[in-house]
């Protein structure tokens, strides 16, 4: 029996050299994260180690007595020093202070006294025995059992707060926590084998050391601190971008909260892909592809649309471990891309209509001059005219069209009024215009005036001689109509774009800016056939109102 003590002994002293020589390490890189409370952790453990072989090498001998109350300078040290270890680690940095401190200092200040100045209070001797670890009998008593409860509060809660983040954090840190919590709780179960079983000697201070040691390793070397579970919470949930998590069986197994709002619910994680994105197919179909490398692609969902990049995931033996989604929110992107590419497209014809159409006339005004100053014949000042004319026409058209494309002063416009109005500005030459409406429309009263001249002049120009042209609306918005020749069913997609016409004197802008406007007010312009074989303009898309709420708008527009 005496040599299993002796052996243990030394076993004490290689544990409390090897950890002293942690202790020096980790002081040495104290500018780490978590490397000091480790370092006073391990100076505990330390101390701890020492105290106790004293104590079995002099067993028997009063020096046993005195080294196993001396032994407590270490306990208390290993026990506070794991609890600031656990709030630093876990990002309660805050609780840090001195207060903190002062009340870590209470209990070891008073259970060192008593083992100073009454240290029967911890224990009483019975006599001496050669089976025991310190060769004497003694009885445990109220301060001792206080002081181990108050220590395994201490682990108890460091437990829990490193527990806790061990659940909140990924599945990769998860794994790390749990095999520190596996190293906090063994010593603690030999400790309680010892207090409350039948175990000759207590084996808590070298199973300790090991304890220091996996945490050494995990600060020190693994860098397990530097890339910690609250970083990299802090980290992901900090990202505009969604971030999605699968494991190798398909699972998702962590999302931040941009990924969660993104699948409008919390419980998630854990759920197959297949069913997690069962509201995205897109998205899921990515998701469920076994990638080798880093691939992107874009995806839309509705009118948003989305960046989506997967990376695979690989452990330390360059195993698939599972993917990372990251799901970015581009719709506002591709609106400034659609509105660049639309401006572009505006200065493109701009350019299109200074270099070429702008230039046709201004050539013939040109001729028309030089040969009005030969001859002096009014025709040629004539076809100057018409020629001066159709360049205003243009150039007033283009302005129009490069104007922004969206409405700001908006209002409710009595339609038949402002048909009226637009109608009174176009050269009719001989049409009617039939008003069968009393309804108010909401929009910009300029932009919709542009709109619906650029209507009566086309229906006029290409309707034939005493067309009719008739103007009506309902819930979904306003159409114009007339009973002339009509546009070709093949033609009818064609109408809106830059520069189509069929006639001479047209300059392909008016159709052109009819759409223009409309999509500005966010309405849909298309051309069908009219009642009367002729064509047909309708505008949908438009708030419209009846006849009592346009004529009460009217009057408090005009009383303003």
């Amino acid at each position: 029996m005496v040599s299993v003590f002796v052996g243990y002994a030394f076993v004490l002293v290689a544990s409390g050299v090897f950890v002293a020589a942690l202790a020096m390490y980790a002081w040495d890189r104290r500018d780490r994260v978590g490397a000091k409370p480790l370092s006073v952790l391990l100076i505990g453990q330390t101390i701890w180690c020492g105290c106790a072989a004293a104590a079995v090498l002099s067993r028997g001998t009063w020096w046993a007595l005195f080294w196993s109350r001396a032994w407590y300078v270490g306990i208390v040290v290993t026990v506070a020093g794991l609890f600031v270890f656990a709030l630093e680690y876990t990002g309660h940095e805050k609780w840090l202070g001195w207060r903190t401190y002062a009340l870590l200092a209470v209990e070891p200040a008073l259970l060192l006294a008593v083992a100073a100045v009454a240290p029967e209070l911890l224990y009483t001797v019975e006599g001496r025995s050669t089976a025991e670890m310190l060769g004497w009998v003694v009885v445990s008593g109220d301060v001792f059992w206080a002081h181990v409860a108050y220590s395994y509060l201490l682990v108890a809660v460091s437990s829990v707060l490193i527990a806790q983040f061990a659940l909140s954090s990924g599945e990769l840190y998860r794994k790390q926590v749990y095999g520190l919590l596996a190293a906090i709780a063994v010593p603690w179960t030999g400790n309680a084998l010892y207090l409350f079983g039948d175990v000759g000697v207590d084996t808590t201070p070298v199973t300790f050391a090991a304890t220091g040691a996996a945490l050494s390793w995990a600060v020190l070397r693994a860098g397990f601190l530097d890339i910690s579970p609250i970083a990299h919470q802090k980290v992901v949930e900090s990202l505009n971008s969604a971030v999605f998590v699968i494991d190798g069986e398909g699972r998702l197994t962590e999302v931040n909260d941009a990924g969660r709002q993104l699948l409008d619910g919390d419980g998630v994680v854990n759920e197959p892909v297949a069913d997690a994105f069962a509201d995205w197919p897109a998205l899921r179909d990515t998701a469920v592809l076994e990638v080798s490398s880093e691939t992107r692609t874009e995806i839309d969902r509705g009118d948003r649309y989305f960046d989506v990049h997967v990376t695979p995931l690989y452990d330390d033996r360059d195993h698939r471990i599972g993917r990372l989604i990251l799901v970015h929110e581009m719709t506002e992107q591709k609106t400034r891309e659609r509105q660049l590419e639309h401006r572009n497209q505006q200065l493109d014809r701009f350019a299109s209509v200074v270099s070429h159409d702008l230039r046709n006339p201004l050539n013939v005004a040109d001729g028309s001059l030089e040969l009005a100053r030969e001859t002096g014949s009014p025709q040629h000042f004539d076809r100057l005219e018409r020629s001066l004319g159709r360049m205003d026409q243009l150039i007033g058209e283009m302005l129009t069209l490069a104007r922004g494309g969206s409405v700001t002063d908006e209002a409710t416009i009595s339609l038949a009024a402002v048909a009226q109005k637009a109608w009174g500005h176009v050269e009719t030459r001989g049409a009617t215009l039939r008003v069968d409406t009393d309804r108010a429309v909401v929009g910009n009263e300029e932009q919709l005036l542009q709109l619906l001249e650029n209507a009566f002049r086309n229906g006029v120009e290409h309707g034939g001689d005493g067309v009719t042209m008739t103007i009506t609306a309902d819930d979904d918005g306003f159409y114009v109509a007339d009973d002339g020749e009509g546009i070709p069913e093949a033609e009818r997609e064609s109408v809106f774009e830059h520069g189509f016409t069929t006639s001479e004197e047209g300059t392909g802008l008016g159709l052109a800016i009819i759409e223009h406007v409309a999509e500005a007010h966010g309405w849909h312009a298309t051309i069908t056939e009219s009642d009367a074989g002729g064509a047909r303009l309708a505008i949908t898309g438009v708030e419209t109102k009846t006849d009592g709420a346009a004529n009460a708008a009217v009057e408090e527009r005009s009383r303003n």
